[in-house]
């Protein structure tokens, strides 16, 4: 939300500068994002009336002005700007002034004609484009001669504040004041009166309410014979624009403003094109209705509308319809001013691809005793600028179903003890007294029963009691009281690998650990994921966070496309996190440990080693992990059908008849998809599976010596070595100690679609000495099962 300080002061006033204002909104647990001026600093503009317009005599787009500026004699002032006319009030730089950009007046000469200022534009003075199309054009009532900076207020700072969901009361500047004051301890008051209008005859528009739950209050009166010709005030104008409003016509700011100022969301027809009764209902099943916006919408049957006879005319608590939205035209507006259950509006804005203020704040909760309020203050504005006249008020109100003051039951002594303060119960008191909260109980009472205001939704608990007066007494205030508890050590057995020592591998190999969303976007699920069905959310945050994860590639890949964008070649990530994958009846939870690797292979240094990491870099990062846990040895890396790899650089890594994760270079489709620079190469792997841990076993040290023997095999090209490993592991002996590949070799001797690997059989007995002949039957059972097997033969020149 975005508010002008000025107007914020004019309810409450604590005497803080503007940066100190907005540290005490932070320390309220409203976060302020930025504190930005109005304008940039300029000086000697003033307001001006351009007394006569004369044609340049030596320059065709040029004007000769008489600029009366409040000082006795007009000044003579050039100017190029095609909407110059005579009586106009414009902004008028003297000499002398400084405008934004260090730009300094000077008296100068024009083709010859004398220039002692400057006639400006709105952009010339840092402001934002009026579409005027040359000189910013100010009212004619602009006093002569004032200075530009008071009379458009622009020693103003708009602060813009992040506030969470539960604090719709903030939603306006009289809740944000409000807040404000409390927690400066500062008076605070309305810098208005606000009473009941009066209403002259009964108002010809009849309402009526089928379902009060949704709507329990609904207030409607009509309103006629204003000047049509009436504008904005552009004291109005300005603090809809520094609040993000774009002012449009009288009638729809004079609502946007008094949403702001109060909190209450209202809507304006034009009661000449509403037809019947007004009726608050839910939708039928496959009503249209067009919106403000032009967009046509397909009604389901939980939608809340505002209908006549002909059938919705405005989405209840989120838009209007636009044949029955004011224009220029309009000679009769029928307001309404009511109170929506934030069950009947959540998430209908999003379903159909629309997000309001209004919805914004009904979704959350809005003061169930604002519409009243709210309808005061649009009459009172609307006779003070367009004058007319407004009918009694319609009302259809069901106190049933309105929302009751929330009442907790709060212990003092607990507050205390949980905050670690000492605060008194008469400080408690005045607390929750600033705030609005009524307290049956004194200092002697054990527990006090609090009342909650209409506007705090919030409230339910009495933690919720306890975070109020933590963050009233001010979280700084609050002492460094050390939390004792009884330590107990977590038990791990020697069976179960830690995550942080996995962890801890990774960052001593160079990654960095990364946190990302678990929620992705349906496009990005399907790229990466396509054989998994999505979980998509049935109220999500945006489109790009509607479907929960299935893996944790898409959150990786994002951080490094956001790296290589901040020109980071040589990224190198991990994470560890949950997944979510479908099953038939419930959400299954995954714990996976993944990462990605792109750029060099090594940081560049003085050696010259500028090799671009690849497939292997990454199999030995991989394989490091798999054996700190000692089960390397029953892995194995069988190629992988994922779509979201590369083909020929991915392996699927299998122990027993499980895949337990994968790893290899992105496809290069998908890199190029999401703007990815080098080759990008990933992994991800079951925690569960890296958590396992054989028990250590003592076995003899052999005193007897090894035997190796190398061996070659000629195999297809295609066929992964992985399959020699597996026929060897087949035949029987206790006494084959590992199998080691040191050689795969293509070229000369061998056919174009073939390859020679050797291999290292190490062989030794812990009783006894080996003998040649034993030897020679395990090598020749060997050569054997591997032939039969995998259809290898032994190379010519081998063994």
């Amino acid at each position: 939300m975005k508010v002008s300080e000025r107007w914020l002061r004019e309810w409450t006033n604590p005497d803080l500068t503007t940066d100190a204002l907005a540290e005490l909104l932070s320390l309220a647990g409203l976060e302020v994002d930025a504190v930005d001026p109005v304008a940039p600093d300029f000086e000697q503009v003033v307001v001006g009336e351009v007394v006569s317009v004369a044609k340049h005599p030596d320059a065709d787009k040029l004007n000769v002005t008489q600029v009366e500026v409040g000082q006795g004699e007009p000044l003579q002032i050039v100017c190029g700007a095609p909407n110059v006319t005579q009586g106009m009030k414009a902004c008028c730089a003297q000499v002398g002034a400084v405008l934004p950009g260090d730009f300094k007046i000077k008296k100068a000469k024009l083709r010859g004609v004398p220039s002692h200022g400057m006639l400006c534009g709105a952009t010339e003075l840092g402001l934002p484009d009026d579409g005027s199309g040359g000189l910013m054009v100010l009212p004619p009532d602009a006093p002569v001669g004032e200075n530009v900076r008071d009379y458009l207020a622009l020693n103003d700072h708009v602060i813009d504040i992040d506030l969470t969901p539960n604090r719709a009361d903030c939603l306006s500047v009289s809740g944000l004041s409000r807040d404000l004051a409390a927690m400066a301890n500062t008076a605070w008051q309305r810098p208005f009166e606000l009473a009941e209008q009066p209403g002259q005859g009964l108002c010809e528009q009849a309402v009526t309410v089928s379902h009060s739950e949704a709507c329990p209050k609904y207030l409607g009166c009509m309103y006629e014979g204003f000047d049509p010709t009436a504008d904005t005030p552009l004291w109005m104008r300005q603090r809809l624009q520094r609040s993000g409003v774009t002012p449009k016509a009288l009638m729809v700011d004079v609502t946007n403003y008094v949403m702001l100022e109060l909190g209450q969301p209202l809507h304006a027809f034009d009661a000449d094109a509403l037809q019947g009764t007004v009726t608050v209902r839910w939708a039928q099943s496959g009503e249209k209705m067009v919106t403000l916006e032009d967009k046509t919408v397909t009604l389901d049957a939980n939608t809340l509308v505002i209908a006549d006879s002909q059938g919705p005319v405005a989405l209840a608590g989120i838009m209007g319809g636009r044949d029955s939205a004011v224009t220029e035209g309009t000679q009769r507006v029928f307001f309404e001013s009511a109170h929506f259950a934030p069950s009947a509006i959540i998430g209908k804005a999003r379903a159909y691809g629309l997000h309001t203020d209004a919805s914004h704040r009904f979704e959350r909760g809005v003061d169930p005793a604002l519409p009243e309020e709210a309808l005061d203050r649009v009459q009172q504005l609307l006779l003070s600028i367009a004058g007319g006249r407004f009918s009694e008020r319609v009302a259809c109100v069901n106190a049933e179903h309105l929302p009751k003051a929330t009442t907790i039951e709060m212990r003092p002594s607990a507050i205390n003890q949980r905050l670690g303060t000492q605060i008194s119960p008469v400080d408690m008191q005045a607390i929750l007294a600033r705030l609005a909260f009524s307290v049956q109980g004194d200092a002697q009472t054990e527990t006090w029963t609090v009342t909650c205001p209409t506007w705090r939704f919030d409230m339910t608990i009495e933690a919720d009691l306890m975070e109020e007066i933590g963050r009233i007494h001010g979280y700084n205030h609050l002492p460094e009281t050390p939390v004792t508890a009884p330590m107990r050590l977590p038990h791990v057995p020697e069976t179960e690998q830690e995550v942080n020592l996995l962890r801890r591998a990774l960052v001593q190999r160079g990654y960095y650990e990364v946190m990302t969303y678990s929620f992705i976007s349906e496009a990005r699920h399907r790229q990466l994921t396509p054989e998994i069905e999505p979980l998509v959310l049935q109220n999500p945050i945006s489109d790009d966070m509607k479907v929960m994860r299935a893996s944790l590639l898409p959150g990786l890949l994002a951080t490094v496309a956001y790296n290589q964008a901040r020109q980071q070649g040589r990224v190198r990530l991990f994470e560890s996190g949950r997944v979510f994958l479908p099953e038939t009846d419930r959400l299954q939870q995954v714990e996976r440990l993944g990462g990605v690797v792109t750029g060099l292979a090594h940081p560049r240094g003085w050696e010259g080693q500028d090799r671009p990491v690849d497939f292997y870099d990454l199999k030995g990062d991989v394989e490091a992990l798999l054996n700190m846990n000692g089960l390397l040895e029953q892995i194995r890396f069988v190629a992988s059908e994922l779509k979201s790899l590369h083909p020929g650089q991915s392996a699927d890594i299998v122990r027993g008849d499980s895949r337990i994760g994968y790893l290899g270079q992105l496809h290069p489709k998908l890199s190029r998809d999401m703007d990815l620079q080098w080759r990008v190469f990933v992994f991800e792997l079951e925690l569960d599976a890296l958590r396992e841990k054989p028990l250590p076993q003592a076995e003899t040290i052999s005193r007897f010596p090894a035997v190796q023997r190398d061996l070659a095999f000629v195999m297809p090209q295609a066929q992964p070595v992985q399959a020699l490993k597996d026929a060897i592991a087949l035949v029987p002996s206790d006494w084959l100690r590992a199998v080691d590949i040191f050689d795969v070799y293509q070229g000369e001797g061998l056919a174009d679609d073939e390859k020679s690997v050797a291999l290292s059989l190490h062989m030794q007995r812990t009783d006894r000495t080996l003998e040649d002949a034993e030897v020679e039957a395990l090598i020749s059972a060997v050569i054997e099962k591997v032939g039969e097997t995998t259809g290898a033969r032994l190379r010519d020149d081998a063994h």
